[in-house]
């Protein structure tokens, strides 16, 4: 049985420690979602407004995948308001360290669990 760690107000379910596999693919995400933060801040600066449609890179963490997602600004924004939720391509989820929570036309929305969420989280912070 899992046991709960209580931080703030918000119960956080451990499944156990994460390997380096899943660590590194969690800390890959979040440098993934800087450089798309960068992408869109450039088409910003270009006088696109938030139903700009952008190219990013899918944010699965995966070495070697170069897999792109397109979508509006805003969408991209939506999905961002929370620092464990990234978009990956379809079959790039992880169902170790995330649960699919959304799937939209060419992408998924995936949010971080356990200590995979506590590394997005610090990682982004």
């Amino acid at each position: 049985m899992p046991f709960v760690l209580r931080r703030g107000d918000r119960d956080l379910r451990r499944l156990g420690p994460v390997d380096e596999r899943h660590e590194r693919i969690a800390k890959n995400e979040t440098v993934f979602r800087a450089a798309n933060r960068e992408i869109e801040h450039a088409g910003e600066e270009a006088g696109g407004g938030s139903d700009q449609m952008i190219e990013v890179i899918c944010e699965c963490g995966r070495q070697g995948c170069s897999g792109v997602i397109t979508l509006t600004v805003a969408e991209y924004d939506g999905v961002h308001t929370q620092d464990d939720r990234f978009i990956v391509l379809r079959g790039h989820e992880s169902t170790e360290i995330e649960n699919v929570v959304e799937e939209r036309a060419g992408y998924l929305v995936v949010d971080k669990f356990g200590d995979a969420e506590d590394i997005a989280e610090e990682e982004s912070g």
